[in-house]
């Protein structure tokens, strides 16, 4: 259950912040930085990758 909250909150906060415009490879860089000086180069990695995977995903959720 845990697994599943978790992965709820990083879909919402990806989808947070592709709705703020970090959608560019620019924006990206530079939310990457942000986000590794806050919690470490992995936990940035892995938000990418989830915003990838959520705007992927987008027609379903942005409306």
């Amino acid at each position: 259950m845990a697994d599943d909250v978790r992965q709820v909150m990083q879909e919402c906060e990806a989808r947070t912040w592709l709705r703020k415009g970090y959608s560019t490879p620019e924006r990206i860089k530079e939310l990457t930085e942000l986000i590794a000086k806050k919690r470490g180069q992995a936990s940035a990695e892995g938000l990418v990758d989830e915003m990838r995977r959520q705007w992927r995903r987008r027609s379903e959720w942005l409306t």
